[in-house]
């Protein structure tokens, strides 16, 4: 609207003025929403912290402003600082001891062996170095004898032998290089040229990791025949190029399994028709209208709603959004709170049910005044929890259940890390092979071992016709 115009609506008397303004006003409330929404991160959304660029990065929201003056980098006043500690004298390669030249007293020149009359404890300075590294080559011959009877015979080798030019370690690494590093096939081509001195194909790049997927494969099924017995389970999903890629984690294990779709069919395929324990997930879709027992919701995707309804609220001067919100963010502090004092063995779990137990009604009075709001991100928000009320607090009554799905969104972030350098697989054989590196490289992180170890133990049993090593 120019001058002009504005003029003209002024003129037109104050009945068609207010009414223009207060068009105006609900349609610049609705921009006001619409902005809100695309400036959503992953501290005011469900979207994962993959997703933020860097502008995100110092973003918080208005209720966790602070005072402009920033902290510098580096560690802060009180923060233990750690240090490289020394390893054993007895696991020393090398010692080289050093003595004075002279005496600072007297100047009389001192001996430079250990003759010496030494005093106290030396200092002890390590140097870590690695020497230049020679790949060990076998050449297996096969001899042809020739017998009295005029026979030639010649040798056969070990089956396990021939069945790669390279063997189980070398193996190992490429599938660790993928898995864990995220390194190319052309990448890993070069580590082994410049690093080893391995002159290899990219070809046989490949056909190695072929052979650690079959070598996996009875691993894998051995997992997945064991999830649908694990009474807690923690799950999440992934873009993956043309397909999904979900996560399921158990308390000792880790699986992962790319599919097609996003749908409940992927739960049927991997958890079977009815799966008995408690699935602690997000609010998808797919896991309601599979799993009809009891859920954990996560309460972190639920404070970054509360925060996004805040912010949106802040924006259009939503009442009901700014006081829902802070309402439930209050609340959920207090609950977790309580949840914190119990993880930290301070009280019993009977003591933390009875100091819920108020906290929980008043989410759930806050939650039914709410179900009606005029604000429909806030009538939406509040019915759908209100009405999957009895799953936001199983962690609280149940053995083995967090309030968050933290544990599945930190085993799949290396995933995510990995497709966003190679853009997911176009094959389904890539795909299982992805799958089932991912499976063994976050179970033994899980379990704290050392996964390029397991993976040599699980090619060299595959070449040697012997059972796999258990993840179980």
């Amino acid at each position: 609207m120019n001058r002009q115009e504005a003029e003209i609506l002024y003129n037109s008397g104050k009945e068609p003025t207010v009414i223009k303004l207060l068009e105006y006003d609900a349609e610049n409330k609705q921009f006001k929403k619409k902005i809100a929404q695309l400036e959503k991160n992953s501290k005011t959304s469900s979207k994962p912290p993959s997703s933020d660029g860097p502008q995100d990065k110092d973003l918080k929201p208005e209720t966790q402003k602070k005072d402009p003056a920033k902290r510098k980098p580096g560690g802060q006043h009180g923060h233990k600082g750690t240090c490289r500690k020394l390893i054993p004298v007895e696991d020393v390669d090398e010692i080289i001891p050093y003595y004075p030249d002279r005496c600072e007293g007297c100047g009389k020149q001192l001996p430079q062996d250990e003759t010496a009359v030494t005093t106290g404890e030396p200092f002890r300075w390590q140097v870590t170095e690695i020497e230049p590294i020679k790949a060990a080559v076998t050449e297996h011959q096969a001899h042809t004898t020739l017998c009295e009877c005029g026979c030639h015979t010649a040798a056969a080798l070990p089956p396990e032998i021939v069945k790669s030019n390279f063997g189980s370690r070398l193996t190992a690494i490429i599938a660790y290089l993928a898995a864990v590093l995220h390194v190319s096939r052309r990448g890993t081509c070069e580590f082994f040229i410049t690093f080893l001195n391995i002159q290899i194909a990219l070809g046989s790049i490949q056909n190695l990791l072929e052979d650690t997927s079959k070598a996996l494969d009875p691993i894998d099924k051995v997992l997945k025949d064991t999830l649908p017995e694990e009474p807690v389970l923690n799950a999440d999903e992934t873009g993956w190029r043309d397909r999904w890629l979900w996560i399921f984690v158990a308390p000792m294990f880790i699986y992962f399994q790319a599919a097609r779709s996003r749908g409940h069919t992927v739960l049927l395929d991997v958890l079977g028709a009815v799966y008995n324990g408690i699935l602690c997930v997000d609010r998808w879709g797919a896991y309601t209208k599979y799993h009809k027992r009891l859920f954990q919701i996560c309460w972190a995707h639920l404070k970054r709603d509360f925060l996004g309804i805040l912010k949106i609220g802040y924006s259009i001067q939503s009442a009901d959004a700014i006081f829902f919100a802070q309402t439930m963010e209050k609340l959920r502090k207090q609950i977790m709170a309580i949840w914190y004092q119990f993880k930290a063995g301070k009280i019993s779990r009977l003591i933390l049910i009875k100091k819920t137990r108020s906290i929980i009604y008043a989410m759930k009075r806050c939650l039914k005044r709410y179900m009606h709001s005029e604000d429909r991100c806030v009538r939406n928000l509040a019915g759908r929890l209100y009405r999957r009320f009895d799953h936001l607090f199983t962690f609280i009554f149940y053995e083995g259940v967090e309030p968050t799905n933290n544990i599945a969104e930190r085993g799949i972030r290396p995933a995510v890390q990995w497709r966003k350098i190679c853009f997911g697989n176009r094959s389904d054989n890539g795909a299982v092979l992805t799958s089932r590196l991912l499976t063994v490289t976050r179970t033994c992180w899980l379990q704290k071992r050392n996964p390029l170890e397991f993976l040599v133990e699980a090619v060299t049993a595959y070449r040697t016709s012997n059972s796999a090593p258990s993840l179980i």
